[in-house]
């Protein structure tokens, strides 16, 4: 096993370096966000890039990243996406609900690239999905891992009470970040 992953670590490196050396700058800082890449074609979006998603068509000689569909809800951090079968699926993630709460969110979503248009699923995960991690196995999406959804929402709802009070805002900040892990 040590040796595959010698292996594959340089191999990523070397990989990862040489494509994004060949690619241009994204058109606005990107972060938190979700990404992927299907028949040479990479797909971000989400996080600091609000509701904008972009495609760059690496297999072209000139290569530019075009905008594509607006997410159509509640801009996120830390959901996942994975590709399958010519659509992307993006789950939960972290974004403020209507009375401006970061909240997490607990949809899920499709992009279907060759038409260009996104759409919610009439699913719901059985748990949160932030701080999780996304795959395919077998051609399915699997979701695992994630935040505790009761003590994450009540953590962001108490900061939100506590703004103005700094030391109501610290003691909430301790309260949370000296949980066991198991808590999360």
């Amino acid at each position: 096993m040590k040796v595959k992953n010698f292996i594959y670590l340089p191999f990523c490196l070397f990989i990862g370096t040489s494509v994004a050396g060949a690619l241009p700058e994204i058109p606005e800082p990107f972060k938190y966000g979700v990404g992927g890449i299907d028949n040479g074609k990479i797909y971000i979006g989400l996080g600091s890039l609000g509701n904008n998603w972009y495609m760059i068509d690496t297999n072209q000689s000139e290569k530019k990243w075009t905008k594509i569909a607006q997410w159509p809800t509640v801009p996120r951090e830390q959901a996942t996406a994975t590709i399958i079968d010519g659509k992307i699926y993006v789950f939960g993630g972290i974004g403020k609900d209507k009375s401006g709460v970061i909240t997490l969110q607990k949809d899920v979503y499709s992009y279907d690239i060759a038409k260009d248009k996104w759409e919610k699923l009439m699913t719901r995960p059985p748990v949160s999905l932030a701080g999780h991690v996304s795959f395919i196995h077998n051609g399915h999406a699997v979701s695992t891992g994630g935040v505790n959804e009761n003590i994450f929402n009540g953590y962001f709802s108490d900061v939100e009470l506590s703004k103005g009070n700094s030391a109501l805002t610290e003691k909430v900040n301790r309260d949370y970040f000296s949980k066991p892990v198991d808590d999360y």
